[in-house]
């Protein structure tokens, strides 16, 4: 079993290599024809965004990790045979909470980071055991239910940053800034120590899907939940406990953005790594050990893009490489992965 899991996590580890070599390769010679500028300064620009200098790199690892973070949420959601598309709110979710404890409680410095940590996780997981109810109770479709949930809380984050948290100063709509107490200090800036976090995460994801009976149980209503409840499990309280967990994972990257990198709520705080998430996870094959990787290759392509963009790749176009990247190497992964799951 153990030699089976390697080779398939080898095998995995060589697609998404092997994908990401020719679809960049693609989009590199688009992007050259495009802006009229040789190859070679293409991928110059591209990989000196996240590799040039140590400023750069460090960026490179801080978009990593809530990315990480979503992506491990999703992965145990997705494992349970759960789609859940709402890791986009429920880090909104993570973003609202901690920002509201560390704002308008007045508890020591320690104590309301545990508690931003600790109270994003149970919100945000419930919110999401909402979706799995209804999943389990009524056979609701669950993309639906997390994608509606995901437009609530953004325009609930939307109204308190307009509103009654806005701070009044800056051209776009934020709160104050968090007290220094409550910020995590940083490893090397801009990189913080929500990175040992998510590295924690992968662990204890890992352990808990490969080696808790929760975990083979999970697997086993993702796999075929008929089978699963034929030998006696309760199908219907396991997909709700894995959105619980999905959630409050997601959640966490939520926290990780006010407490280690933005120290406030903002409009667009989340860069859309709820949506990105998806593609990683599914890059991943829903591994837990992988998910660092693929958070890693994402995160590179967005600064790369970015890197383009100097060079007078329209914003659009480089989300449109971004788009069909994703499409190359997720669309085989997704099918594959729906056919089992349904």
């Amino acid at each position: 079993m153990k030699k089976e899991a390697f080779s398939d996590t080898i095998s995995s580890l060589l697609y998404i290599l092997s994908a990401l070599v020719i679809t960049l390769g693609l989009s590199f010679m688009i992007s050259s024809w495009l802006i009229q500028r040789n190859l070679g300064d293409i991928i110059h620009f591209f990989l000196a965004s996240s590799f040039g200098s140590t400023d750069n790199f460090l960026r490179m690892l801080t978009r990593t990790t809530p990315l990480l973070i979503t992506t491990l949420g999703l992965i145990i959601a997705f494992n349970s045979g759960m789609w859940n598309i709402g890791g986009e709110g429920q880090i909104i979710i993570g973003v609202i909470v901690s920002t509201g404890i560390c704002l308008f409680l007045d508890l020591p410095p320690n104590s309301s980071i545990f508690l931003a940590f600790l109270t994003s996780f149970l919100v945000s997981g419930v919110y999401a055991a909402f979706a799995g109810f209804l999943k389990a109770k009524w056979n609701v479709n669950e993309v639906a239910i997390t994608m509606m949930q995901n437009f609530i809380v953004i325009a609930l984050l939307q109204w308190l940053i307009d509103d009654p948290w806005n701070w009044g100063v800056g051209l776009y709509p934020r709160t104050d800034m968090i007290p220094i107490g409550t910020r995590l200090p940083f490893i090397y800036h801009p990189l913080n120590l929500t990175f040992f976090v998510g590295i924690t995460l992968v662990i204890l994801i890992h352990y808990m899907l490969n080696r808790t009976i929760l975990g083979y149980e999970l697997q086993a209503i993702g796999s075929n939940i008929k089978a699963a409840f034929s030998q006696g499990i309760n199908t219907s309280r396991l997909i709700t406990i894995s959105m619980l967990i999905s959630g409050g994972v997601c959640g966490l990257a939520g926290s990780s953005l006010v407490l280690g990198e933005y120290f406030r709520a903002q409009a667009g705080i989340t860069s859309n790594y709820g949506f990105y998430a998806i593609a990683a996870a599914l890059i991943a094959d829903n591994k837990p050990m992988l998910a660092p990787i693929a958070s890693l290759l994402i995160s590179i392509i967005c600064e790369g893009v970015l890197g383009l963009a100097a060079l007078g790749l329209p914003h659009r176009l480089g989300q449109v490489i971004i788009g069909l990247i994703y499409i190359v190497i997720i669309f085989p992964k997704a099918m594959r992965w729906f056919r089992r799951s349904v």
